[in-house]
Formats: C-alpha cells, structure tokens, sequence
C-alpha cells in the first residue's frame, strides 16, 4: 500500500468517527431540547459532548495529516 492510498483510508476512517461522534451528537441535543420543553433537567452537559472526543479518537492528533 502507498503513503497516498495509507494517508486516504485512515482519512476515511477519521471521517467515519467524526460522523459516528455527530450522528450521537445530534441524538444528545435532541434528548436535551426535549427534557427542557419538559421543563425538566438536561441529561447531558459539557462534560458529556467532551467525551465523545475521546470515545470516537477524534482529537487533533489523531487527524491522519498530523502524522510527520
């Protein structure tokens, strides 16, 4: 395998967390909006969407580009 067709799938298996992280994401601003139209508490905080960093390996360094 070339450096381009390597640096292209982990590209691709970046950008698959990245949508994973979203679609939850999403999933955890719709469950709030509703408990807040509820007038009750939100379930999830900052806290919560912080993790999904970690929980999908999105940070900055694991951007396949990042690599020397």
């Amino acid at each position: 395998m070339t450096y381009e067709e390597q640096n292209q799938q982990e590209l691709t298996y970046f950008r698959m967390n990245m949508l994973q992280a979203e679609i939850e994401m999403q999933g955890m601003v719709a469950e709030n909006k509703i408990q807040e139209q509820k007038g009750e508490p939100i379930f999830y905080n900052e806290k919560s969407f912080k993790s999904l960093i970690e929980k999908y390996d999105i940070h900055h360094n694991k951007f396949p580009f990042a690599k020397g």
